[in-house]
């Protein structure tokens, strides 16, 4: 058949073939809404600046992932709150510890402070020391200077380590570490040689802290949202049931502006495409899919038929030597309404807003690939077929 043999076409025949090889293969991922887990609100005690913001949250970025939770989203809502979804699987209880800590550590001994956060370059995960369960790291040299100096001729004398101004321990000092000698490593002690749960807990939160860094400002818990991997699956059913609705709905209606199968089709299935040109780009870049993202491609599909509704109408209604002037005259209308929807998705994307971003990157990347891919396909095969 000629059709298949032109560029455009095989384009669009094969970025569909490489998406549905990437879901199958790939898979698609969901967010928190559809696969279920919890989504944390945490409100800070000041507004804070652009930057301070972007601190803020790469150090629970760093904190979640330093617990093996790499798997989280993490985004500013406004100047003075974050959003972190979490999945199912992931432990709760420990989790809100570990954001709500801002992770200012002190060590003082004799009303002196003998180091601080700041003074530590190293972190050893919690586990079994010399003198218990606890906490080992190391201080950078000018930082076991300062505690050599405070330290010096006070053996026996307690180290008070405070966390967030609250004591956590306060191991009596050695006579080895108080010789006024460099002693880098240091150990916080938390339980003996049988901690219990809640001791593991707070020497991981310790460990957490002291890894990632203290936060600029306070943070307290606003709310948490919870939904079920049931209630997700739910949401999943209810959005593809909706989608088939949708796409029913403008079949109906092409079907009554046209009445000819031979036009409807093409616009149906081109439709369709790009719908699984969009998941296979969601697959490539492990984006998750939520109740947003879906409603960026219902619109981007809705999008796409407006447009391919233009370039049919331009066709049918251009004499037989004109069809390409008014194929052109076409796509001049769709670059147009494409710039104008990008334009108002952009301000979306680049700030990062919520679930709005994943709005916008789904409606971006349909109308993107299909002014690029599907819809000059489109524009030949509506021709052939108008031709035949």
């Amino acid at each position: 058949m000629k059709l298949l043999k032109d560029h455009k076409v095989i384009i669009l025949l094969v970025c569909v073939l490489a998406s549905l090889l990437l879901i199958a293969f790939k898979g698609i991922s969901f967010g928190v809404d559809l696969s279920g887990g919890s989504t944390i609100v945490l409100q800070t005690e000041s507004e804070l600046s652009e930057s301070e913001m972007t601190t803020v949250n790469e150090i629970l970025t760093s904190r979640l992932n330093t617990n093996g939770l790499s798997d989280v989203r993490i985004y500013p809502r406004g100047s003075d709150e974050i959003v972190i979804e979490i999945p199912e699987s992931a432990d709760l209880e420990r989790i809100q510890k570990i954001l709500t800590q801002q992770g200012v550590f002190t060590a003082v001994i004799d009303n002196q402070t003998a180091y601080t956060g700041q003074d530590v370059s190293y972190v050893e995960e919690p586990g079994m020391t010399a003198s218990g369960y606890g906490v080992g790291f190391k201080l950078t040299l000018d930082g076991a200077q300062k505690f050599a100096d405070v330290a010096y001729g006070k053996g026996g004398y307690p180290v008070e380590l405070y966390m967030d101004e609250k004591a956590i321990s306060a191991p009596l000092l050695s006579a080895d570490l108080a010789d006024g000698n460099i002693h880098q490593n240091q150990v916080i002690t938390v339980a003996g040689s049988n901690p219990t749960e809640e001791d593991i807990d707070e020497a991981w939160v310790i460990y957490t802290a002291l890894k990632s860094g203290s936060l600029p400002v306070k943070v307290h818990i606003e709310y948490i949202s919870s939904v079920s991997p049931t209630l997700g699956s739910e949401f999943i059913k209810g959005s593809v049931i909706a989608g088939i609705f949708a796409f029913i709905a403008v079949a109906a209606v092409i079907s009554f502006r046209y009445k000819n199968p031979k036009i409807v089709l093409p616009i149906l299935i081109t439709g369709f495409s790009e719908v699984l040109l969009i998941l296979g780009f969601a697959s490539l870049i492990d984006w998750k899919l939520d109740l947003a993202s879906i409603a960026g491609i219902i619109a981007a599909v809705g999008t796409g038929v407006d447009h391919q509704i233009v370039i049919t109408d331009e066709t049918i209604s251009g004499e037989a030597k004109k069809v390409t002037k008014s194929i052109k005259r076409a796509f001049f209308i769709i670059f147009g309404a494409a710039a104008t929807t990008i334009a108002a998705m952009l301000p979306l994307f680049v700030m990062g807003i919520g679930m709005l971003k994943g709005f916008a990157i789904t409606t971006i990347a349909g109308v993107l690939m299909g002014i690029s891919i599907s819809r000059p396909a489109f524009s030949r095969i509506i021709q052939y077929v108008l031709k035949h």
